[in-house]
């Protein structure tokens, strides 16, 4: 029995497993959906470390969970055309892409990704519960949630749910 415990966890460890649950000592702000006709991209949350929603709060974490599969070309694309619309211009935008490209995987329906910003504002992301990259540029995680969070967003009443806004 000891035996069949120290491969387990030999396996686990040679294989690089890691099962994270970034959102687990949060609280849930909000949540909807983000439709396109009549599509469902993804439902999202929203935690922070306090009961009610701040920008400003540290820890925070966006959680998406798709439902279509998506190249991660196309969720660049779509980051771009997003901070684009917000008029975000920050002079690492580019170099933030350029990022992307090798943390992000194609999404597959089902699959989640979490955006967690700590309290130093380093970004973290994870696959599927999976940490599968940081981007530590304290600018980040902030423009990269402005896509949900401010109010010039492409989706008003996806933000007033994600935090907790009355209908």
């Amino acid at each position: 029995m000891r035996i069949k415990f120290l491969l387990v966890s030999m396996l686990l460890v040679f294989c690089g497993v890691t099962y994270a649950q970034p959102t687990k000592s949060l609280s849930l702000y909000g949540e909807g959906e983000m439709s396109f006709m009549f599509w469902t991209l993804y439902s999202a949350q929203l935690f922070g470390k306090d009961a009610v929603y701040s920008f400003d709060n540290r820890p925070i974490a966006l959680s998406l969970t798709y439902q279509r599969d998506i190249d991660k070309e196309d969720l660049i694309e779509a980051t771009l055309q997003q901070w684009k619309h917000i008029k975000l211009n920050h002079e690492n935008r580019e170099l933030w892409l350029n990022e992307l490209v090798d943390v992000w995987p194609n999404i597959k329906e089902g699959d989640n990704l979490t955006h967690y910003i700590d309290e130093q504002n380093i970004s973290t992301f994870y696959y599927n519960g999976n940490h599968v990259g940081t981007i530590k540029d304290v600018d980040f995680g902030i423009a990269f949630l402005s896509i949900w969070l401010d109010k010039k967003t492409s989706e008003p009443s996806l933000r007033s749910k994600l935090i907790g806004e009355k209908q």
